[in-house]
């Protein structure tokens, strides 16, 4: 079993672009709900936001998988790409 620090250094890299979006969806998303429970909007509004919020955060989920599976150590590279072409 991975130890904690392990776990938390596959999801935690700020130097890849993946990360950011994957926390720029999470955050609006939490935000978006945030106005939805401070804010009483008409039903409308509240509809479209919801809907936004958990499209946002799906594909948060999405790009955090994403990124795990991109770092795990066991993965063996794609039979399609070479070395070489690395």
């Amino acid at each position: 079993m991975p130890s904690i620090s392990h776990v938390f250094h596959r999801l935690w890299q700020p130097r890849r672009g993946l990360f950011w979006l994957m926390l720029g969806f999470s955050a609006l998303s939490s935000f978006m709900v945030g106005f939805l429970q401070l804010n009483d909007p008409p039903m409308g509004i509240r509809l479209v936001v919801s809907l936004f919020a958990l499209a946002n955060s799906l594909i948060g989920w999405w790009l955090t998988v994403r990124l795990w599976r991109e770092t795990d150590p066991n993965r063996s590279a794609s039979p399609l790409v070479s070395n070489a072409d690395r």
